[in-house]
């Protein structure tokens, strides 16, 4: 090869990786480029509180860090109920999920089909939105609540503790278990169903002991209650430290 052919070879090698640079220089990097803006109802089944009150899902956003939250807001409609509630999402450039829980404004949620809508606005520059709307299945769910105290009788022998547990209308309440856990000393007692209309129902349970006596102090106790509809079964539960006392 003669030097003509070589020098017209390198300077063509030479003004390409000039181009190449800049190329480069002028594009700009893939950090640059803002994060998509979405919101997604995820949950095909919502959450009905037991006084059937509100209505509890998931929502999976996603914002840039940099983005100002104009306006964030979920609603949900029956054909008897309605209500709306704001969010806080996490702009953090990846999908997140959002628990929400929507009031009813008007009326009383209850079990069954429900429309579900999601807005997100940010202001990054210019202000910009996403949507979503969504049917799902409202479920019921049962809340238990044990006391503090249980109250020990016959000489430890058993403990007697109130249990409470609220449920919303459209369920069947089936009842529940108390348990009762102190050192080697435990005990079981069962408790018949209470009514399911939104409203608090406490039951008085007697708990026996098996492997010792019960003793004045700090105990564990955990209580189950289940409530049906439609064949499918909803459960609760409480787990907590009580005080036994004489």
């Amino acid at each position: 090869m003669g030097t003509g052919r070589v020098s017209r070879s390198l300077r063509r090698l030479a003004f390409g990786g000039l181009i190449g640079l800049l190329v480069a220089a002028g594009a700009p990097p893939a950090s640059a480029h803002r994060t998509e803006l979405s919101v997604e109802i995820l949950s095909v089944q919502a959450a009905l509180a037991p006084d059937g009150r509100s209505i509890s899902f998931d929502i999976e956003t996603r914002c840039d860090r940099k983005a100002t939250i104009v306006e964030a807001r979920v609603s949900v409609t029956q054909p008897q109920a309605s209500g709306a509630a704001s969010f806080t999402p996490t702009c953090n450039r990846i999908p997140t999920v959002v628990g929400v829980t929507v009031p009813a404004s008007a009326g009383t949620f209850l079990t069954g089909a429900a429309q579900a809508s999601a807005l997100l606005v940010v202001r990054q520059g210019s202000t910009k939105q996403a949507s979503d709307s969504a049917s799902f299945r409202v479920r019921p769910s049962v809340a238990v609540r044990l006391a503090d105290q249980a109250v020990l009788e016959s000489g430890g022998a058993a403990a007697r503790i109130d249990v409470t547990v609220t449920c919303p209308m459209t369920a069947t309440g089936q009842g529940g278990q108390v348990n009762i856990y102190q050192g080697q000393v435990a005990g079981g007692a069962t408790f018949g169903p209470t009514p399911c209309d939104g409203v608090p129902h406490t039951l008085s349970v007697r708990v026996a002991a098996v492997g010792g006596l019960f003793q004045p102090g700090s105990a564990q106790a955990e209580a189950f209650a289940s409530v049906t509809e439609g064949g499918d079964v909803f459960p609760g539960n409480d787990l907590r430290m009580v005080q036994l006392v004489g």
